[in-house]
């Protein structure tokens, strides 16, 4: 089973030396790298377990030896485990074959560190051999735990699920927003961590993109000063063996991660590259057809057409409807053009029946869930293919909400199944077609882009990117990847996001946002606004009326065009 190998990680192999050797065997003279840390620059020395010593500019990083140890990230199930089992000395470290070299058995096989300097870049090439017969899919190790002479500030260049990275790592690493995963998962994101600790700066990288790298939390609260650096890997299977390289690159207190991690960035950036090719960013008009406010017994889809006064149970009633939404789209196509919208996308063509099951975003669930959209009005087209045709004619591009998830229908209502990578690109792929073929869709607000543990994989949008490059997709949800395959949707009016989060444009120079602006600007926020629009991110405003409203986003785009 996989999880054995796992479990001889997390149970028998991860005791420290303190634990487990003897003072004197812990006393073995350091073979020294470099020269003492009262010098300035990166200094370090390697002893049989790791690091025994490690400063920058004459600030020591680690409060002793042991803090430097290479060994297993100790599960919370470990912990457990530690308190009722006795300890095992399975981690053996073995006679090292070079100055600058750690080896350490395990009952599973063998982990060998190479420590290097560059400049002021320590490189850790990590070897990790297999000699059990089980895969290692996933484990982690602690490569040390540094000591900083306050809380640092800094954090991965992730966006998080609602885009509040957006500002950059710039919080306090024991203040690390919940949205936000402590760790860089390169299936997500540039695999860098920054940290600010006054007296200078560090990267934690990985230099070859082949695992994660985390900062999770400090071991000492309330003071925030201590941190275990932990690198999470995969893939080594039975009888193969490894490499993953990371590096601690320092700088300045200050420095940029473009000057100390460069080529990290554009390695992400061609190993994923930048395929987004939507060349208009003029606003984009919401539409809504349905509320769940409404409730009139003969409108059981909850249409807000005619204040909700609809009666779709009579052939009569439904030729009235046909009237109504298509008045509807009329004066949306005039409050479009009055901003200089390059289109609409219609939230809810399905209606919005049953409570709590909202958004469906299937559009081949019209038919079903709203039969009077196909009422046809003297044996002409479906009302609901007029409705789109009409946008088209005006020179609009349209689109529709689709989600990931599948429906299942349960006493008789619509429950969504959770979603899952696996089939989310098929699925995405399926209703997109449907809604091009019939309606000549091209924007798709891709609603609830997560799964039970965090952001769908940005492989999924990258496959239906491929399979149709002339759509644009606007996930609700997201991670920095995805800004290579999209335009994730973030909300000013919510949550004050005012343009594309720092860390995808570091990464994606051309990357852009949707952002959620029914009401227009605030003051406060009026230059950061017009400056996201001339950086390329896309205004969303309700577009079924004129108003104010829709003022401020046309004067918005008027002055970013100065």
């Amino acid at each position: 089973m996989i999880y054995l190998a796992v479990l001889a990680l997390a149970v028998f192999a991860g005791t420290s030396s303190v634990e487990t050797e003897s003072q004197p065997n812990r006393t073995r003279t350091p073979a020294f790298l470099q020269s003492p840390a009262s010098k300035q620059g990166l200094n370090f020395a390697v002893g049989e377990r790791g690091l025994t010593s490690l400063s920058f500019n004459g600030q020591s990083l680690l409060v002793s030896p042991a803090s430097g140890e290479l060994q297993p990230e100790k599960s919370v199930f470990r912990a457990v485990l530690d308190a009722i089992l006795p300890r095992s000395a399975s981690q053996v470290a073995t006679p090292k074959k070079k100055a600058d070299t750690v080896d350490l058995s395990y009952p599973w096989g063998q982990v060998s560190c190479a420590y290097s300097k560059q400049a002021d870049r320590l490189t850790m090439r990590i070897e990790v051999s297999n000699a059990s017969s089980e895969p290692l899919n996933q484990f982690s190790l602690r490569l040390m735990e540094l000591n900083f002479p306050r809380v640092p500030n800094g954090g991965t260049l992730e966006a998080g699920m609602f885009g509040f990275g957006f500002k950059g790592p710039e919080w306090p690493l024991n203040d690390w927003p919940p949205s936000i995963p402590s760790a860089a998962d390169p299936r997500f994101v540039v695999p860098i961590v920054r940290a600010d600790f006054g007296t200078g700066s560090l990267n934690f990288c990985s230099d070859d993109l082949e695992c994660s790298v985390g900062i999770p939390h400090t071991t000492n609260p309330p003071d925030g000063t201590r941190y275990p650096l932990v690198i999470t890997c995969g893939g080594v299977k039975p009888g193969v063996s490894k490499a993953f390289n990371v590096s601690l690159r320092f700088g300045p207190a200050g420095a940029r991660v473009q000057d100390l991690s460069g080529d990290v960035l554009e390695r992400y950036a061609r190993k994923y590259p930048f395929q987004v090719d939507w060349k208009d960013h003029r606003p984009i008009g919401a539409i809504f057809l349905a509320s769940s406010g409404t409730n009139v017994a003969t409108n059981p889809r909850r249409w807000i057409l005619n204040y909700g006064e609809i009666d779709i149970t009579t052939e009569q009633g439904k030729s009235a409807f046909r009237e109504a939404l298509l008045k509807h789209a009329d004066k949306s196509i005039k409050a479009l053009k009055e901003v200089n919208a390059q289109g609409m996308i219609t939230w809810d063509p399905e209606g919005e029946e049953f409570i709590g099951a909202c958004y469906y975003g299937n559009p081949r669930l019209v038919p079903s869930f709203a039969p009077e959209m196909e009422f046809k009005s003297n044996g002409g087209k479906s009302v609901i293919d007029e409705y789109f045709e009409k946008f088209r004619a005006a020179g609009l591009k349209v689109g529709v909400c689709i989600r990931p998830q599948q429906i299942a229908m349960v006493d008789g209502k619509p429950v969504h199944q959770a979603a899952e990578d696996e089939h989310a690109a098929q699925i995405l792929r399926e209703r997109i077609a449907y809604a091009k073929q019939r309606w000549g869709c091209t924007l798709f607000y891709v609603d609830s882009t997560a799964t039970a543990y965090g952001a769908i994989n940005p492989d999924v949008f990258k496959a239906v990117a491929d399979a149709y490059p002339d759509v644009l997709l606007i996930p609700e949800n997201e991670s920095m990847r995805y800004f290579a395959y999209s335009a994730p949707l973030n909300s000013y009016m919510h949550h004050k996001i005012t343009s594309t989060p720092v860390g995808a444009r570091m990464v994606y120079p051309k990357a852009f946002s949707v952002l959620m602006a029914p009401e227009g600007d605030r003051p406060e926020d009026h230059d950061a606004l017009v400056s996201a629009v001339r950086r390329g991110d896309i205004l969303l405003f309700n577009g079924w009326y004129a108003g104010n409203e829709a003022d401020k986003i046309k004067k918005l785009y008027e002055e970013a065009a100065r």
